[in-house]
């Protein structure tokens, strides 16, 4: 099952996608994939605040 579902027309667009605070990505890369799984020419990641790496 997929962790995400786009409701929305995104085929050719640019899409920007908002995260306060990062971890490890991996939910920025499924949304991401979703998204140009439905057609999404591009995706921008915007994040605010990234967690220290060890």
């Amino acid at each position: 099952m997929a962790a995400f579902a786009v409701a929305g027309g995104v085929a050719g667009r640019h899409v920007a996608l908002v995260d306060d605070v990062m971890t490890s990505g991996a939910t920025l890369a499924a949304a991401a994939q979703a998204l140009k799984a439905a057609g999404a020419a591009r995706v921008t990641n915007l994040v605010a605040l990234r967690t220290a790496r060890d």
